[in-house]
C-alpha cells in the first residue's frame, strides 16, 4: 500500500531514498532549498549509479521549499548535515508536521534524546545510510555497494537503523516495511548511539589523516605516516568510547582492533587507492563545504572523547588539520618515519 513520505534534504542520501521510494509507488515529497531546489525544479530529481551502466534514474516526486502547517505523513526522513538536524526537527514541530515515524539518517552526533523529544520518543528512529557520492550538473552520482561485476540488488548496502525507546518499535516496523517494499535493505542495531559514535571514531581520524597529507588521494596512499596516524587515531577514539561505557558497535570493528598495525596500514594503503574511496571518502572530504562539515563533527566527537580522560596523542596531532586555515605543516609526501608497532 502506498505511503505518504516526506524527505527533508535532497543531497546524496535523500535523493537516492526519494527515487527508490517513489519507484515503489509511494507518494514522495522532497523539501529542498537554494540552488538544489532550483536544480530540482529545472531538471527534476535524477540519480546515477557510478558503477553501473543503467544511465540516469528518476521518478515522480513532488519538490517544495515549504509545507502547509499540519501536513500529515506516514514517515518523515531527515537527511541533512549533522549541524542542521535539530533546526529541522524544531521546524517540523513548529509547523505541526505529523508522522508515524521520524527518521534521522546520517552522521548524527547530536543529542538523540533531545531530538526524540522534539518529535516524540515513540516515533523517533536514528540511522545511517551506506551511500557515497556527489552532485554533478544537477545529477546525484552515487555508490550503493553494487558494481558492474556484482550488480544484483542483494549487493545494495544496508541502511542501519535503531531506536532509543522501546515505544518506537511500531514506528521502526513501519519504516522497515516501507524500505523493504522499495528494495532498500535494512539492519537494526540495538545500540544505535554507540553505532553512530564508533562510526565517527572510525571515519574522522582517517579524514584528519587525509587532510594532514594534503587531501590528495595518491599522496595520502603513498604517505605511510599519515595512514599510521589515522589508524592510531581510530584506536585512541575507540578506547575513549569504551572507557565512557559505549560498547563496540558494530562488532565487526573488533577486526580493526585486533589486527597488527602493519597489516592494517598495508590494507588501508591499497583500499584507499580505489574508486570507491575516491568518491565516498576523498570526494566528500574535498567537496565544497566538506571540510567545514567534517571539522564541525570532529569537534563534537572530540568533546565527547575528552570526558574519558584517555590519552589521544595521534588524534590530537590530527585535530588541527580539520581547520582550512591551519598553520601546521603537512606530513611530508611519502614519509614513513613513524615506527610501526609490532602489534
Amino acid at each position: 500500500m502506498s505511503k505518504k513520505i516526506l524527505i527533508f534534504g535532497a543531497g546524496v542520501i535523500g535523493s537516492v531514498y526519494a527515487v527508490r521510494l517513489a519507484e515503489a509507488g509511494n507518494d514522495v515529497t522532497v523539501l529542498a532549498r537554494g540552488k538544489r531546489l532550483e536544480a530540482l525544479h529545472s531538471g527534476g530529481l535524477r540519480i546515477r549509479n557510478l558503477f553501473l551502466d543503467e544511465g540516469e534514474e528518476t521518478a515522480g516526486i513532488q519538490v517544495t521549499e515549504t509545507l502547509a502547517p499540519g501536513t500529515e505523513f506516514d514517515a518523515v526522513l531527515v537527511t541533512v548535515r549533522s549541524g542542521q538536524i535539530t533546526d529541522v526537527l524544531v521546524r517540523l514541530k513548529q509547523e505541526r508536521i505529523t508522522a508515524r515515524a521520524f527518521v534521522v539518517i546520517g552522521n548524527n552526533l547530536g543529542n538523540l534524546d533531545e531530538q526524540a523529544g522534539l518529535v516524540g520518543n515513540d516515533r523517533f528512529i536514528a540511522g545511517f545510510g551506506a551511500f557515497g557520492g556527489y552532485e554533478e550538473d544537477g545529477v546525484i552520482c552515487y555508490l550503493d555497494g553494487r558494481t558492474r561485476e556484482k550488480s544484483e540488488n542483494s549487493r545494495r548496502s544496508k541502511t542501519t537503523t535503531g531506536i532509543i525507546d522501546a515505544s518506537a518499535r511500531p514506528a521502526l516496523t513501519l519504516l522497515h516495511e516501507i524500505f523493504s517494499g522499495a528494495g532498500i535493505p535494512t539492519v537494526e542495531n540495538n545500540n544505535i548511539r554507540s553505532y553512530l559514535l564508533y562510526h565517527a571514531a572510525l571515519v574522522f581520524p582517517l579524514a584528519g589523516a587525509m587532510y594532514a597529507a594534503g587531501g590528495d588521494q595518491e599522496r595520502f596512499c603513498n604517505t605511510r605516516d599519515a595512514i599510521v596516524l589515522g589508524v592510531r587515531g581510530c584506536h585512541e577514539c575507540f578506547a575513549a568510547l569504551r572507557a565512557l561505557g559505549y560498547p563496540l558497535e558494530p562488532k565487526s570493528l573488533r577486526t580493526l582492533i585486533m589486527m597488527p598495525e602493519r597489516y592494517i596500514v598495508s590494507l588501508l594503503s591499497k583500499k584507499m587507492r580505489g574508486e570507491s574511496a575516491r568518491i565516498a571518502m576523498f570526494g566528500h572530504a574535498n567537496a565544497p563545504g566538506g571540510r567545514s562539515e567534517i571539522g564541525g563533527q570532529a569537534s563534537v566527537l572530540d568533546a565527547v572523547l575528552r570526558a574519558s580522560g584517555k590519552p589521544m596523542p595521534s588524534w590530537n596531532r590530527l585535530l588541527p588539520y580539520f581547520d582550512p586555515n591551519h598553520k601546521e605543516p603537512l606530513i611530508p609526501n611519502g614519509s614513513g618515519e613513524i615506527k610501526l608497532k609490532i602489534w
